[in-house]
Order: C-alpha cells, then sequence, then structure tokens
C-alpha cells in the first residue's frame, strides 16, 4: 500500500489583517471560484443595510456557515467577483469579504527516495551530513498541484545518452513516430536508420545508451517518472526525454557532434535542449546553430568556480535570448562553491549539490583476477615476450599479470598478452576496465589496450585514469593501484571482440614495467540504481524540467518568452543577488502562476516604509494580494489586499536598513492569475535619512533589484 501524506489548509484572509498563504496549497489555474464570496459583517449591522448591500453586489443567495457568523455569498449568473468586492469594501458594517479561494489537497509523491530530493522539497532535512533551509526549492508540491506536465513535450537531453531501460525512466524516453523499430530502412527519411529513440552521435548508432551515467542523471532530474512507488520523481512528470549522445563514456564530445544532435533535436520540433556541458573556447559554428533557431538551450554555467563575466564558458555564456545560463545553489540558497557565476552572464540559480537521481545499471560480461595464474585461454607473443604473473614489489599474493617477472623488462619489446574472444552482439555501452601499478621509462615505453574484430587488425583505446585520458597509451610511473577504463561502445553489436594488451618500448632506459589485475567487462544493464551528483549540469536539469512544466502549460511560447518566465518567477536571495542576473533561485510555482503582464516595481523608501507600485497590460478582476517576506522567512504572506483599480501601496510600520522581498498577485478578467515579478527593497538606515534630508532629499532611498520582465 502506498503510504500519501495530505496537507490541507484553509484559508480564512482578513479585510484589513490577513493570514499567510502556506507554501504548500497548490493553487488552482483559478484562485477563487467564479460567483461567490465569503462576507462577515460587523455585530449590530441592520438588516435593511445588509440587504441593500446585497442588491448592490447582485446577490442570489446568503448563506450562514455555521457559528462562524460568515456569509457564503451566491451571485446572479454573470455578475463580477471585483465589483461586488468593491461594493462590500465601501460599507462601513462589514467586517471581512474575500473571494471564495479554491485549495487543494497537497499531496507528497509516493516516490520511494523524495525524501533525498531536497531541490524539490526541503523542509530542512539532513542531506549527506547537511542541514538544510525550509523553502529553498523549487516549489514543486504546490506547482505539481497545477501541473505535473505533458506527454506533448520534448525535452532533448544532449549528453552522454540516458539509461534507455531504467524502471524510472523507460515510461518517459521520446519515441520517433515516424520511424518502425528494427526494420533496417530510415523510415522517416532522414539518413539515420532506426533511429526509434534519438541518436548516438558519438558512435555513430541507433542506441543512445548512456556509458557514464552523467547523461542518466540528468534526464532523471528533468523527468523521472513522479508517484510511482519507487526511485525519484523528476521535475516534470509526463515529460518525453529525447536521449541524443554525442560524448563518449569520459564525458568528452566534439563541437561537431554536439551540433547534429543539436539539429536532430530542431528538426524533430524541439523547443527545450538540455546542455549540461561545455568549456571555454569559443565555437563560432556552435553559436551560429543555436543561435538562428526558436529552441530554448537550457546550459550549465560551468564547475569552475569562476566569473563568467570576466571568464565566458560556452556554450551557457553566448548573450542570446533563447540561452539560459544556469549556476548551482546549495540547500541553503547559497551558491554553490564550485559553481561559475556572472551577474550580466548567469541568468539563474537552481538546485546543484548533492542531488539524488538516476545511475545507469551495469552488468558484468566476463572478469578476471588472476587468483589462479593465467588461464589456459590466454595467449602472449610479440618480440621481447616476458608476460607472466608475477606479484608486485612488496605485495606477496597480489597475483597480479606483470609486464615482466623480473626487475626488468626487455630492450625493444613490443609484445603482447590477449584476452579471450569476447560476444558483444547483444550488448549497449560495453566498457572494459583494470587496475594496474608500476612503472616504465616515461614518454619511451608504453602500455596500450588494442581491439580488433578479426584478430589481425588492431586498433588502440584510449584510456581514461582518473580524470586523465590517455590518447597514447599509458608511460611513466603509476605508484598506486589505479583503474584504467576503456570505452568500447563503437563495438556494441560485434559477435566477435579480441581484447589485448600490448607492450612497447625502445633501447634505452627499462625497469619493473606494469601489474594488471581485476580485469572487468560490462555493459549498460537494466536496473533501478540511484546516485548523488553534483554540478551545474544538475542545476541545467532543474531548470529544463521546470521549462517542460511551463511549456505544458502554454506551448505556444516562444523560447524568449519561455525563458523570461523563468527568470521573472525565480525566488529572490540576498546570497544570490549578485550572483545571478535575476537575483535568485528558480520556483516552479512561481513559474507556473505568473502573470507576465504585472510588473511591480519600489517607487521610494524612508527608514519605516516602502512605497509599491504596479503596472499591468491586462484588465485585472478582483484585488491585488501584496505580499512579503523578510531574509530570514522563507514563505510570503499577505500584507495588503488593494482594489484592482488601485496599482500601488505603502508598506509601513517597516524596520530601517532592513530588506524586504515583494511580489504581488492578481485575477484578469480573461481568467488567468499569478504572481508578478519578484523585487527586494532595503530600507534607509536612520544616518542616511537624515543625510537624505539634509540635501533635500531624494525618491530612490532604497536598494531596488528588479527581476527582469
Amino acid at each position: 500500500m502506498r503510504y500519501r501524506r495530505t496537507v490541507l489548509i484553509f484559508l480564512m484572509i482578513g479585510w484589513t489583517a490577513l493570514y499567510a498563504f502556506n507554501f504548500a496549497i497548490a493553487a488552482q489555474n483559478s484562485l477563487f471560484k467564479e460567483g461567490e464570496l465569503l462576507v462577515r459583517y460587523k455585530s449590530g449591522m441592520r438588516s435593511s443595510s445588509r440587504l441593500s448591500l446585497e442588491r448592490g453586489a447582485r446577490v442570489r443567495q446568503a448563506q450562514v456557515i455555521g457559528r462562524s457568523g460568515i456569509h457564503h455569498i451566491v451571485l446572479e449568473p454573470g455578475a463580477s467577483v471585483g465589483q461586488a468586492l468593491a461594493v462590500y469594501a465601501q460599507s462601513p458594517d462589514v467586517e471581512f469579504a474575500e473571494p471564495n479561494y479554491l485549495v487543494r489537497a497537497q499531496t507528497l509523491p509516493a516516490d520511494s527516495y523524495f525524501n533525498q530530493q531536497w531541490g524539490l522539497y526541503n523542509n530542512g532535512q539532513v542531506i549527506s551530513g547537511y542541514t538544510g533551509t525550509a523553502g529553498a526549492d523549487l516549489g514543486a508540491l504546490p506547482a505539481w498541484g497545477i501541473s505535473t506536465g505533458s506527454t506533448e513535450v520534448v525535452v532533448a537531453v544532449v549528453d552522454t545518452g540516458c539509461d534507455l531501460n531504467h524502471p524510472d525512466l523507460a515510461a518517459n524516453i521520446w519515441t520517433n513516430p515516424g520511424e518502425i523499430p528494427d526494420n533496417g530502412i530510415d523510415d522517416d527519411g532522414n539518413l539515420l536508420i532506426d533511429d526509434v529513440h534519438g541518436w548516438d552521435f558519438s558512435d555513430l548508432d541507433n542506441d543512445p545508451q548512456d556509458a557514464s551515467g552523467h547523461g542518466s542523471h540528468v534526464a532523471g532530474i528533468i523527468g523521472a517518472v513522479g508517484d510511482n512507488a519507487r526511485g525519484v520523481a523528476g521535475v516534470a512528470w509526463q515529460v518525453r526525454i529525447m536521449p541524443l549522445r554525442f560524448m563518449n563514456a569520459f564525458e568528452q564530445g566534439s563541437t561537431a557532434d554536439a551540433i547534429q544532435a543539436i539539429e536532430y533535436a530542431l528538426d524533430q520540433g524541439v523547443k527545450i535542449i538540455n546542455c549540461s556541458w561545455g568549456s571555454s573556447s569559443y565555437s563560432t559554428s556552435l553559436r551560429y546553430v543555436m543561435a538562428n533557431t526558436d529552441a530554448l538551450f537550457i546550459c550549465a554555467a560551468g564547475n569552475n568556480a569562476r566569473d563568467t563575466d570576466m571568464e565566458p564558458f560556452y556554450p551557457a555564456s553566448f548573450s542570446e535570448g533563447n540561452i539560459l545560463s544556469v549556476a548551482a545553489s546549495d540547500q541553503m540558497d547559497r551558491l554553490a562553491w564550485f559553481s561559475n557565476y556572472g551577474p550580466a552572464s548567469v541568468d539563474v540559480a537552481a538546485p546543484g549539490i548533492r542531488i539524488f537521481s538516476l545511475k545507469d545499471g551495469r552488468q558484468t560480461l566476463w572478469s578476471e583476477d588472476f587468483e589462479t595464474g593465467l588461464p589456459g585461454d590466454w595467449t602472449t607473443g610479440g618480440s621481447g615476450d616476458t608476460w607472466a604473473m608475477a606479484d608486485p614489489p612488496a605485495m606477496p599474493g597480489a597475483h597480479a599479470l606483470a609486464v615482466s617477472p623480473t626487475d626488468d623488462y626487455a630492450d625493444d619489446a613490443n609484445a603482447w598478452v590477449q584476452a579471450p574472444v569476447q560476444n558483444l552482439s547483444a550488448v549497449s555501452a560495453g566498457q572494459l576496465t583494470f587496475q594496474l601499478i608500476g612503472q616504465s621509462e616515461p614518454y619511451a615505453d608504453y602500455l596500450y589496450l588494442e581491439i580488433s574484430t578479426n584478430g589481425s587488425t588492431w586498433y588502440s583505446r584510449p584510456l581514461q585514469m582518473g580524470s586523465t585520458i590517455k590518447y597514447g597509451g599509458i608511460s611513466g610511473s603509476v605508484p598506486y593501484w589505479m583503474t584504467a577504463k576503456a570505452d568500447l561502445g563503437p563495438w556494441d553489436g560485434e559477435p566477435q571482440v579480441f581484447l589485448r594488451l600490448r607492450f612497447k618500448s625502445n633501447s634505452a632506459i627499462t625497469g619493473m614495467g606494469f601489474y594488471i589485475d581485476n580485469l572487468l567487462l560490462t555493459a549498460a544493464d537494466q536496473a533501478d540504481n540511484y546516485q548523488f551528483m553534483q554540478g551545474t549540469s544538475m542545476a541545467a536539469g532543474y531548470a529544463s524540467g521546470l521549462a517542460a512544466l511551463i511549456l505544458s502549460q502554454n506551448i505556444d511560447l516562444s523560447a524568449q518568452e519561455l525563458k523570461a518566465v523563468i527568470e521573472s518567477s525565480v525566488d529572490l536571495s540576498q546570497n544570490l543577488s549578485e550572483q545571478v542576473s535575476s537575483g535568485g533561485r528558480i520556483n516552479a510555482y512561481n513559474a507556473l502562476t505568473l502573470l507576465r503582464d504585472l510588473s511591480l516595481t519600489a517607487a521610494s523608501a524612508a527608514t519605516d516604509h516602502i512605497q509599491l507600485t504596479w503596472s499591468t497590460q491586462a484588465p485585472l478582476n478582483s484585488q491585488v494580494l501584496v505580499e512579503r517576506r523578510t531574509e530570514n522567512q522563507p514563505d510570503f504572506e499577505i500584507v495588503a489586499q488593494v482594489n484592482a483599480g488601485i496599482a500601488a501601496y505603502t508598506d509601513s510600520a517597516l524596520t530601517a536598513n532592513s530588506t524586504y522581498y515583494y511580489r504581488v498577485q492578481a485575477q484578469t478578467q480573461d481568467g488567468r492569475s499569478g504572481y508578478s515579478n519578484q523585487i527586494l527593497a532595503t530600507t534607509m538606515g536612520s544616518n542616511e535619512a537624515s543625510g537624505a534630508q539634509s540635501t533635500g532629499g531624494s525618491s530612490g532611498g532604497c536598494f531596488i533589484s528588479a527581476v527582469t520582465q
């Protein structure tokens, strides 16, 4: 049985003293029930006065709710809630009047590891030893009350591929509607055969299976299946993920392959493209392709802890209006220690540290630990062949395969040791790893891994050791056991694969050589695996998921409009105000309820008050709610309710030299509802105020940070 926790909070908003909306309440597309009000009259009010008000407000029916004395009012057909409230506002006999607000039960998804996903729901829980700040999250719970995504929205994940069979992602993997699976025909005429679930531009095949785990982790953040009683929830539960692999198992790819992947997505009409990668190298070609599209590119700002206003990181630092650069924030709404930043070049922040999401599954195809010596199906050969079993120095009983069992390998050696033939005919994302220790003459004597499909034509494969990729073999000192990894992806599907290690030396200095142990051949497998990762890659994943949610509500938004919604709906944070141009961290609930026609500014301030003004291009219905929070307050509270015809409010009795955050919420006559942009304003200190008065004063006595519309 699923365990589900439901939180239902009823709201009562006073006429002059208003209670706060709780952040966990998910507003529906309409903030209140059309044609209905809740009204409480002051004691001693005459019946004739009440009836007169009801006639003026066009009341059809009024019923008292229990002992509360609150009247549940139903208006005549066609009567406006806003006009009725205006009638009640003029009466001194009314204690309060308000719309009949709609509330929803708020349910936590049943995903088993949801409590680890602080980026979606941060209640101050401890993650990996770090305690978060409640509310420093995407506001996913109330956002999901509005939308959990749409299968009509596709996000292209241009990355290392995706785990196509992961139980928490497989149902959301995109399927090419123009391609018939496994018929060996290019059905949709795009020159790619059987590209049913995207394409691998790194290995040039139709299997974009993840070989490193990076792309799967990002894809899970964007669109892991939600509320399915397993694993994690993506930001968008019903989105379609298009896996486009252009990076290899070492998480490296070329610009040319990236461009091909992007062009593929554009040809399929994709409007959101996740780019959780980049470099400091400026590419005119990449910029040209990205600039001349109508898709939104959501790009990782980079993990170099540097100011990209001064040291750009591409493609995130391209200045086009359809590129969103995303920095990483932590559980306390601070910039992550590794994240790039830039008040001009980075747009928003999103959760990016200690992020729990998918891990690609691996199966073992073959292994060898040499515990019983060199197996009989191994062969050796070549010139100067001294391959044999031996223990590394000071490691008795290690049972390793050695280039030479003695202290020195041979001069002018070119010897190999070959493993048994492997069948990779049903394999995706094949990899070989092994451990080694030892030394050779640096830049002269080398160890290579080679691969062949016929036993006669051999290809040397790059080896990754730690963060270094050895393209020309391993040479020099390896003072402790290290793991070397080879990407065998290009040989996926081959029924006969030969693997061998070859050691080549010159005629100069010799040494102990290398010792090899614990060879492991693996491939992708269906597995319910998860892991923590961190980086601006993860932050870009959250922003891409948010973009998918927004597009599910309005599929016709342009890339620029979609970007504007994300930027304009951030939760402002003093910690981020100088780090990203929007001044804050993305918020899904804000974005889904954003009223982009309502623009909020702070016109003036003093030591004890801040004056707010707003403008709109859409006719407003009912009243505008003014909400405020302090730096130490996680949630906004309603501080005023202003008639729709008034576009200003002065927030009084504030503390000197203090920062306040504001937003306003309204309902338009065409039914759209939502928040304005957020601003933050700081009241003057007493010294500033006295100085300003002595010089004649100024209307700009507060610090204002307005989110770009």
